[in-house]
Parts: C-alpha cells; sequence; structure tokens
C-alpha cells in the first residue's frame, strides 16, 4: 500500500510537472507569433496641430504636393482642446482633420497630457508634479514644469472621459489609423517623467511608482484600445525614471497579450550617425520586431546636415536591419518633397539590398560610420539626450 501511495504520488506529481510543461510549450508558441499585417507603413509627418489658418492653409498645399508621405501623426496638446472643465473645443482638430480627409491621407492621434494638461485639472485636486525642463533642446530649457501624478484618480477620470470623447468623434474614420498610448508622459508622447536627482527623490517618496506606473499603462493600454477599437495603439518607447528596461517589457507584454494584432512600439530615437544597436529602445524593438507592429521617429532633423540626426543612409541601415514598418520624419523633412524622396528611395535601396549587403555597399562608399565614430555630443552633460524632437 505505501508501495503504491508512494509511487502514485509520483505519477500525480509527474503528471503534473507535464501539464505545466505543455501549459509554457503552448504560451511560448503562441507568443511567438508574428502581428498580423501592418498597419501603418512608409513615410509620416509629425504635425502639431494649430487654430492658425494661415499655418493649416501651408500644411494641407504641402500634404498634398508629397506624394512620398503615408500619413500624418497629429499632435494635440489637451490644454488647447479644453480649457475649462467639459468644454472640448475640436475645432483646429477638426480643420486638419478635414483636409486629410480631402486629400485621402491617413492620420494619427497623438493626444498630450503631462505638461499640456489642462490648469483646471490641478484647481480641482489633481496631485501636481513639479520639476524643471531639462531638455537643452527646447526652447524653455530651465524653465518650471508641472505633470500631474500619472495615478491621480481626479487626472485619471478627466483623462479617461476625453480619450472616450475623442473615440466618439473620430474612431469610425476609416482614415484615423492610430492613436498614441499616452498616460503617464510629460513634454512629449513617450514614456518620459522627470528623471533628475531630485525628481527621483519625489518619485520615491510617493511610494512603489514600478507598479504604480505598470497599472497606470495596463489601464490606458485598455481605455485607448476601448475608445478607438479599430485602431493601432502605439506605445512611445524610452527609459521610464530609473527603472529596468524589462518595465518597458512589462508594458509591452501586457499589450501584445491583450491586442496582439494591433499593438504597435515604436523608437523615438532614430539616428544616422551610426548603428543604434545598444540604445535600449532599440534593442526592444529588435527583440519584439516579429511579435509587435513597430516603427521609428527621427531623433531629430535630417535637413541641413544636422550633426545631430546623421545621415540618411545610416538612419536607413538602422531602420532596415530592425525591419521597421514605418518612419516618422520631423515636420520639416516630412513637408520637404525633396527630402522626403531622398529618405524614401535610399529606403527603398536598403530593403531591396537587406541590412548586411546595404550595410556593405555603405562601407565601400565611406558612408558608413562606426560607434567610436560618432563624435557628437548633446547640449549639456547628456550624450544624445534621447527625449527630443521638435514638437516636444
Amino acid at each position: 500500500m505505501r508501495w503504491n501511495m508512494r509511487y502514485g504520488g509520483l505519477h500525480i506529481l509527474w503528471w503534473m510537472s507535464y501539464c505545466l510543461f505543455l501549459i509554457a510549450a503552448t504560451a511560448s508558441i503562441s507568443c511567438a507569433v508574428p502581428a498580423g499585417p501592418s498597419i501603418r507603413t512608409g513615410l509620416w509627418v509629425t504635425q502639431k496641430v494649430s487654430s492658425d489658418r494661415a499655418e493649416l492653409d501651408v500644411f494641407t498645399n504641402s500634404i498634398r504636393a508629397n506624394h512620398q508621405l503615408a500619413g500624418v501623426c497629429l499632435h494635440i496638446p489637451w490644454n488647447q482642446v479644453e480649457k475649462e472643465p467639459g468644454k472640448l473645443d475640436f475645432t483646429a482638430l477638426d480643420n486638419f482633420v478635414a483636409a486629410l480627409r480631402g486629400i485621402g491621407m491617413k492620420y494619427q492621434l497623438c493626444f498630450k497630457p503631462g505638461a499640456s494638461t489642462p490648469a483646471f485639472v490641478y484647481a480641482e485636486g489633481a496631485q501636481a508634479f513639479e520639476s524643471r525642463v531639462m531638455n537643452p533642446h527646447r526652447p524653455n530649457f530651465g524653465e518650471a514644469t508641472v505633470i500631474p501624478v500619472p495615478w491621480d484618480p481626479i487626472y485619471q477620470r478627466k483623462f479617461s472621459r476625453v480619450i472616450a470623447q475623442l473615440g466618439e468623434r473620430y474612431g469610425n474614420d476609416p482614415l484615423c489609423v492610430s492613436v498614441v498610448l499616452t498616460c503617464a508622459n510629460s513634454l512629449s508622447a513617450e514614456m518620459h517623467l522627470p528623471k533628475t536627482r531630485e525628481d527621483l527623490a519625489k518619485w520615491k517618496a510617493l511610494g512603489n511608482y514600478e507598479e504604480k506606473l505598470l497599472d497606470v499603462y495596463k489601464k490606458y493600454t485598455d481605455v485607448w484600445a476601448k475608445a478607438f477599437p479599430r485602431q493601432e495603439i502605439s506605445l512611445h518607447l524610452s527609459k521610464v525614471l530609473d527603472l529596468p528596461p524589462q518595465f518597458c517589457e512589462r508594458v509591452i507584454e501586457y499589450g501584445l497579450g491583450k491586442y496582439p494584432d494591433r499593438f504597435s512600439i515604436q523608437n523615438c530615437q532614430l539616428t544616422g550617425r551610426r548603428e543604434d544597436t545598444g540604445m535600449m529602445t532599440y534593442d526592444l524593438v529588435q527583440k519584439y520586431r516579429d511579435r509587435a507592429h513597430h516603427g521609428f521617429q527621427s531623433l531629430a532633423s535630417l535637413a541641413n546636415g544636422g550633426e545631430r540626426m546623421g545621415s540618411i543612409e545610416l538612419a536607413v541601415l538602422n531602420v532596415v536591419h530592425a525591419e521597421g514598418e514605418y518612419w516618422e520624419l520631423w515636420h520639416g523633412d516630412g513637408l520637404s518633397v525633396e527630402t522626403s524622396a531622398a529618405v524614401a528611395r535610399a529606403w527603398e535601396e536598403g530593403r531591396r539590398l537587406g541590412y548586411d549587403a546595404y550595410k556593405k555597399k555603405l562601407m565601400s562608399e565611406g558612408e558608413y560610420r562606426a560607434r567610436d565614430e560618432d563624435h557628437y555630443r548633446a547640449k549639456g552633460t547628456d550624450r544624445g539626450n534621447p527625449a527630443q524632437t521638435l514638437i516636444k
């Protein structure tokens, strides 16, 4: 009897282990399934929505003239849409969308909270986090700034409400193919939050910010997905405070687990100064490129031979290496027919040759630059500050 009980118990343990193995193996196989058909492809351009009619006319004419573009990323500061509680004015955004509809151009909505959160949100009790602008490339460098604490319930209630209203207004438009997963932001749509030594001390005083931020990202992945059930949900990757890359991976895994066909990750630090391998956000794109839709946004302008951005050819090499589905150009580059055409030509050649052959071509032509040949230094003390684009 003891023998039977002993070996019967072992048999049960073996069977349980085998079942766990099957579950893990099945999960592994399901996780390896590639993302569905690409939602966004080709060259896109960033555009801040403005109430200036002359700016809208210039934008419309430029988009109509540039046949290289596949879409437009419309950036909308929250405090320009809702100046008073509950009184939303979509006039400026409607005008830009109407212009794109007239052209038949796809668009993405990037609705920005963070420093663009309306003042009334704090007046009604939302907890504020005060800091300073630390990006030396911004015109307001050094100035005081305030953002809401991302898990504050008053902020979340008001931000969730406006997302739902955006969805009601634009969610059924077939040209609206993407929205940015904003929720815990500072000056841009990336995952950046203020992180000087003083800032980190204040975050730590607020408790376990890693788990609180993870809950925020999970919640707003669902909030955006519900408001825009047909659109891509795009997460703009960056280092979050002093948290390791695994934090971003936890957010990505949640998004892919719930919305595998339309969850997207984006690197907003694409350069043409060197190969970007070794950069956290670039490496995350490489890691998930077979599972997640993914693309890039230029770190800086390609025009005027800007050293901060580097060359078109090396930027193309980075996009081709990661098999990027789309590439967001800075505003000026995307509105320039000449620059967009040059990027399109180089990208087509890079895709045709493939990463290895295109790299050899660049080396043979003296266009390739190794990491130790990149002597660019960003303004200030940081090398290549990742929190930089024209619209941040």
